[in-house]
């Protein structure tokens, strides 16, 4: 296990021996520094000690408030689709940690400018002047350096603040009290959690930001797709001896789709958020399979834009990529009504 896998293990009290209680003491120290540093930044932008950037077009904010994993990439997906069908010309603003979601965004966007660059309002300027008339902040919400007109909150319906513990001793980045900055939160992947459950949320939430409406959502599979772009039902892959192959932040959620699909997983390769895959990985990937005599290896699209810049030969042809997208379960009209009040403005 690398160091970054035991940290995050640690992060989600999946490990309590001895050894981990007492790094987990020193990681509780780090994490009220950490905090520290936090609230000093808010305080900063709250005074007017840092200066915040205006834009000349309505830009709209998706984030959260943990460490990956609620799927803000495919959200930002739905709200680019929905100002393209307005008439808008959208354009998408990313810090591109990593470059998975850079590239997933230009496969799914072709006609949407997808901006990459730390300085986010230098990017917004950038798109306003080639003629973007609405601009969209994937994983916005601790970028406060450009204002917003409307700051989306995504939480994880099944771990929406962690341990409750900030970095590094848990995942959440920021307070809980911070969801009060947004203007609108959604639950997603709330197929992983009963309805007595989501109720359960949605009257905590109600009770620690009484004014944010609250929508629900889940990441709905749609399709498979092999590498040439043919698209194939779940039926077509039903009863098939699986292969998951994931670099993501939650692959039990993908898997657990699968699942749901009529999936047989046999394998499967869960490496870490954003990895950056070698041609080492896919030649064990490749011998795993064989010796498992797997029918069908299973990505992601996030992870199959950097598996594809590899030698896929001799597994190419057994690769389906899932199409997943954000299906809106309760709240729809919230969000519709909160978008449309931004572009109308």
């Amino acid at each position: 296990m690398s160091i970054r896998s035991y940290i995050l293990s640690l992060m989600k009290d999946e490990r309590n021996e001895k050894v981990d209680i007492m790094v987990k003491s020193f990681l509780k120290m780090l994490s009220r520094a950490y905090e520290w540093g936090v609230k000093f930044v808010d305080r900063q932008y709250r005074t007017g000690a840092r200066h915040v950037h205006k834009v000349s077009v309505p830009v709209i904010s998706v984030g959260n408030i943990t460490v990956g994993g609620t799927g803000k990439t495919p959200f930002t997906i739905y709200l680019a689709d929905h100002f393209l069908n307005a008439g808008k010309n959208p354009a998408v603003l990313i810090r591109g940690y990593g470059d998975d979601e850079h590239r997933m965004l230009r496969d799914e966007l072709p006609d949407v400018p997808v901006l990459v660059g730390q300085n986010r309002a230098k990017s917004a300027n950038a798109a306003v002047r080639t003629g973007s008339d609405v601009l969209i902040l994937d994983d916005g919400f601790q970028h406060r350096r450009v204002s917003r007109d409307l700051n989306i909150l995504l939480l994880d319906s099944a771990a929406p603040f962690g341990n409750g513990c900030l970095l590094p001793r848990g995942i959440l980045r920021e307070p809980v009290p911070s969801l009060k900055r947004a203007d609108m939160i959604v639950l997603v992947k709330s197929d992983r959690i009963s309805a007595e459950e989501k109720e359960k949320l949605v009257g905590r939430l109600a009770d620690l930001a009484p004014e944010i409406p609250v929508a629900v959502a889940r990441h709905k599979p749609v399709f498979f797709a092999d590498v040439t772009g043919m698209a194939y039902s779940p039926e077509d892959l039903k009863g098939k001896r699986m292969c998951l192959v994931s670099g993501i932040a939650d692959p039990g959620y993908f898997a657990l789709q699968v699942k749901r699909l009529g999936g047989m997983i046999s394998t499967r390769f869960d490496f870490t958020d954003h990895h950056g895959y070698t041609q080492k990985d896919i030649d064990r990937i490749r011998a795993q399979c064989s010796r498992d005599k797997i029918d069908a290896i299973v990505v992601t699209k996030k992870d199959y834009v950097k598996m594809r810049e590899l030698d896929l030969s001799r597994i190419e042809e057994k690769i389906f990529i899932l199409h997943i997208v954000i299906e809106i379960i309760e709240g729809k009209e919230k969000i519709i009504a909160g978008l449309n009040s931004v572009i109308c403005r």
